[in-house]
């Protein structure tokens, strides 16, 4: 089933609902390459309980920030956006909100196919952890365990090593998505997605505040941090990082000493401990800023994989990157 006419559904027998899945598979017609379709939303007003469609946000934004848009989306470390389809600049194309929305009709954002799924599959459900209030659960989770459940260290070490001027307001687990291993590799690329609630903040490092928390994300619970900034979205992915070391989000009700002394129980790095433990610093300007975050993890990841069996086992995608380009080098002089 053809899709504008550059893709086809990729499983028929899924339909082309979007009002039930947030994105489908689809191929692309010239070569068979698999990827995501996600529909791009209307501007809506809510006029007396009963929304009405006023803007096409695709015909309407692309022209003019489209370059912008490629930049933040095409970052190596974020979930490419492949291709824009805008069946709305169609002849005749006409959509309102009562129609049901396929991916035969919407304007629709290709992204790249994340083959693994996403973080969240690899860690306990977050609708298993208990109530705030139920301190008997959270005793028995947070009390000293070597038997907890952790994902390997060599996984909790993925890193960016740059960062734009955004701020994605939603870095949990379930926008951190993996694609499958190719060769020697001991895991696929690992990528951020879920911008829609991101924020560019004009400057890198930035530390203006631009909106309120995202509820549901791993977010901060102290008092006075309300505003989202920079050192929130640190605390953020430490909090994801200190979930896959232990099992459970930093408990609410315990001290930082207790909090961080979990990451103990699993016999992580003292590398990977003390970065995690200064990202969940309770005082927002007790963290490290981006650079110096990035930083850090570099240099942290370098020791671990020189000086641990695991990290000398592991096999990284850049490791081929590194010997293909040595090989290249030696051939152009000639061999050895």
């Amino acid at each position: 089933m053809s899709i504008y006419p550059r893709y086809i559904l990729s499983d028929t027998t899924e339909g082309s609902d979007l009002t039930i899945a947030s994105s489908i598979r689809v191929l692309r017609s010239s070569d068979n390459t698999l990827f995501l379709a996600s529909i791009i939303p209307n501007s809506e007003d809510d006029n007396d309980g009963n929304p009405t469609c006023t803007t096409k946000l695709a015909p309407t934004i692309l022209p003019t920030s489209g370059k912008s848009l490629s930049l933040i989306l095409n970052h190596p470390n974020v979930i490419s956006l492949i291709d824009i389809i805008q069946p709305s600049l169609l002849p005749g194309s006409h959509t309102t909100l009562n129609n049901k929305k396929t991916a035969l009709t919407a304007d629709l954002a290709i992204f790249e196919d994340m083959s693994a799924g996403s973080l969240a599959y690899l860690l306990p459900s977050a609708n298993s952890y208990p109530d705030s209030s139920d301190t008997h659960s959270w005793h028995i989770l947070a009390t000293p365990n070597p038997a907890r459940f952790s994902l390997p260290e060599s996984l909790c070490w993925h890193h960016d090593d740059d960062w734009h001027p955004i701020l994605v307001m939603d870095i949990s687990p379930g926008q951190i998505w993996f694609k499958k291993p190719r060769g020697e590799e001991t895991y696929g690329e690992c990528k951020l997605g879920g911008f829609q609630w991101a924020r560019v903040v004009g400057t890198f490092g930035g530390e203006v505040a631009m909106a309120n928390r995202v509820e549901g994300a791993q977010m901060e619970v102290y008092v006075n941090t309300s505003p989202w900034t920079r050192s929130s979205e640190i605390f953020s992915l430490g909090a994801t990082i200190y979930t896959m070391m232990t099992g459970i989000p930093p408990p609410r009700l315990y001290t930082y000493d207790w909090q961080i002394s979990r990451m103990n129980d699993k016999g992580f790095s003292k590398g990977i401990r003390d970065i995690v433990a200064d990202m969940l610093r309770h005082d927002p300007r007790e963290r490290p800023n981006g650079v110096s975050l990035v930083n850090r993890v570099d240099a942290g990841w370098r020791a671990w994989r020189a000086e641990t069996r695991d990290g000398q086992t592991l096999v990284d995608l850049n490791d081929r990157i590194m010997e293909k380009g040595a090989v290249g080098k030696i051939e152009r002089l000639g061999g050895l």
